[in-house]
């Protein structure tokens, strides 16, 4: 499948491990392909810094290169910019992304994406139901 991850499912898969950690170990093993943009990436490094996580920056910067080369780098094209799509409009990243990637799921926990099941033909799910849907 081809997925667009929120930055919390990276978070969780990197703080707690879990079935966050499973979606992860997917896309590491070639099951799943990832699509990633600058936006994204920028956002995951944004909060894997904060102190309440306790990781070193070289630990940081060993997570994003990691989520670089299992990712696929996309350009958002004019003709994928979202507008007021989501109720937090910084979440609209995700859906560019998997509209220009051509993504078949977003998977978050994130309940301003979850609420809106499916955008432009892309399912939007959390971490569990989706390894349920994926048999994993």
């Amino acid at each position: 499948m081809n997925v667009v991850l929120d930055a919390n499912v990276f978070i969780s898969a990197i703080i707690r491990g879990g079935i966050p950690q499973d979606v992860i170990i997917r896309i590491a093993d070639r099951s799943d392909r990832l699509f990633i943009t600058d936006e994204i990436v920028a956002e995951i490094e944004k909060v894997l810094v904060r102190p309440m996580f306790g990781l070193s920056a070289e630990e940081v910067e060993e997570k994003i290169t990691r989520i670089k080369k299992d990712g696929t780098m996309v350009a958002v094209s004019p003709l994928h910019r979202v507008k007021d799509a989501c109720r937090d409009l910084k979440d609209n990243i995700y859906l560019e992304c998997a509209l220009a990637a051509g993504a078949d799921y977003i998977i978050t926990g994130d309940k301003d994406l979850l609420v809106l099941k499916e955008y432009g033909g892309v399912k939007i799910v959390n971490a569990r139901s989706y390894l349920d849907i994926v048999g994993g």
